[in-house]
C-alpha cells in the first residue's frame, strides 16, 4: 500500500506556471501606457486648443444666429419710437448740396459777406458766395410752384473751423432768411414752405450728396422719390448726370439738373472740375477708393457717422458697395426693376 502510494507520488510533476505570457502582456501594457503618458504631455496642449477653438466657433455661430434672428430690435430701440411721417403726398426731391458753412446773423445783409462764411481759398474774393445764394433761392422759386416738391439741402459738418455746424443747415438758415424777407409772401405761406424743406447733414461729396438726399427723402417720407431735381453749378453738371446718376441707375428721364454759374469767369474752374472731380469719381464711381475715399475722411473732423442703411434698407447693398474694379452696381432699387 504504502509501496504503491509512493509510486503515484513519484510520478506527480511539479506545476510549472508558463508566467512568459503574462510578463510579455504586462511588458506590452507597460509600453502602451508609457506611451501614452508621453503622448499626453506633448498632446494634451494641442487637445486643450482644438477644444477651445472648437467651442469657440460653436458659441460664434449660436451668437450670428441670434444676432440674425434679434437684427430689428438691434438696430431700432423700441423704446424711442419715432413720431408719424409728415409729409406723404409727395413725390418730387429738389436736392441743393452744400458747399460752404455760415456763421453770421440771420439777416438778408449778413448773409453777402464773407467774412460770415468758413470758405476755402477759391471760393473767396466774392467768385462763389452770390451763387450759393442764387442756388438756395432756385430751389425755394421751385419748391413753390410745384405743390408735391420737398427742398433737400445736404451737407454734413465738413470744416473744422466751423465747429460742429452741417452745410445743410446753414443753407437751410439762409432759405429760412430769404423766406423770412420775402414782402410778398403771407407768414401762413412761408410756414408751408418751411414744412417742406427738410436738411440731410451726413454727405461728404457730391455723390453722397444725391445718394443720402434720396434716403433722407425716404426717411420724411415713406417713399422714394419718382423724380429728382438738382439744383448746382453748371460746370458740375456732367459730374451729376453722367457720373452719379449713372451710378445710382436714376432714370435719365425722371432726373433734371439745373445749373448755375458764378457771374466771374474762372478759365481754371472747368479744369479744376475736370481733373479733381470728374476724372476721379469716373474712375471710382462710389468714391470709395484712393483720393475719394481720403477726401471724405478730411471732410469728418467730428467722426459723423451715418445710419441711412439701417433706414433706408433697401438702399442698403447701395450704400455699402465698394468694387474693386469699378463695376456698376446692378441690385435691385426703388426706381429699377430687379435685374
Amino acid at each position: 500500500m504504502n509501496t504503491h502510494n509512493a509510486k503515484r507520488k513519484s510520478n506527480i510533476l511539479p506545476l510549472h506556471i508558463d508566467t512568459t505570457s503574462f510578463t510579455e502582456r504586462q511588458s506590452k501594457s507597460n509600453t502602451y501606457s508609457s506611451f501614452w503618458r508621453r503622448a499626453n504631455k506633448r498632446q494634451l496642449p494641442v487637445l486643450i486648443l482644438l477644444t477651445m477653438l472648437f467651442f469657440s466657433l460653436f458659441l460664434n455661430f449660436i451668437q450670428h444666429n441670434q444676432k440674425a434672428s434679434q437684427a430689428p430690435d438691434l438696430i431700432y430701440n423700441s423704446h424711442d419710437p419715432l413720431p408719424p411721417i409728415p409729409l406723404t403726398e409727395n413725390s418730387h426731391a429738389i436736392i441743393i448740396a452744400g458747399h460752404a458753412i455760415y456763421t453770421g446773423a440771420p439777416t438778408p445783409d449778413d448773409i453777402y459777406k464773407e467774412d460770415n462764411w468758413v470758405l476755402e481759398p477759391y471760393q473767396k474774393r466774392g467768385r462763389q458766395i452770390n451763387t450759393f445764394i442764387e442756388h438756395i433761392q432756385k430751389g425755394i422759386d421751385l419748391l413753390r410752384h410745384d405743390l408735391k416738391a420737398v427742398l433737400i439741402f445736404s451737407g454734413g459738418e465738413t470744416r473744422p473751423n466751423a465747429g460742429p455746424r452741417s452745410e445743410s443747415l446753414s443753407y437751410w438758415q439762409i432759405a429760412r432768411i430769404l423766406l423770412d424777407s420775402n414782402t410778398e409772401l403771407s407768414a401762413e405761406e412761408k410756414s408751408r414752405l418751411s414744412e417742406r424743406m427738410i436738411t440731410e447733414e451726413y454727405a461728404r461729396d457730391s455723390f453722397e450728396n444725391m445718394l443720402f438726399s434720396i434716403c433722407r427723402f425716404s426717411e420724411m417720407l415713406g417713399n422714394y422719390p419718382t423724380k429728382i431735381t438738382v439744383v448746382g453749378f453748371e460746370f458740375k453738371r456732367k459730374r451729376f448726370e453722367d457720373l452719379h446718376r449713372h451710378a445710382i441707375q436714376y432714370p435719365l428721364e425722371s432726373f433734371h439738373y439745373i445749373g448755375i454759374d458764378p457771374k466771374i469767369e474762372d478759365p481754371a474752374r472747368e479744369e479744376g472740375e475736370l481733373l479733381n472731380s470728374y476724372k476721379p469719381f469716373e474712375k471710382d464711381l462710389y468714391g470709395c477708393h484712393g483720393i475719394l475715399k481720403q477726401k471724405r475722411i478730411i471732410r469728418n473732423p467730428f467722426r459723423r457717422r451715418h445710419a441711412y442703411a439701417a433706414s433706408c434698407p433697401v438702399l442698403a447693398p447701395l450704400i455699402n458697395y465698394c468694387p474693386s474694379n469699378n463695376a456698376l452696381y446692378k441690385g435691385p432699387l426703388p426706381w429699377t426693376s430687379a435685374p
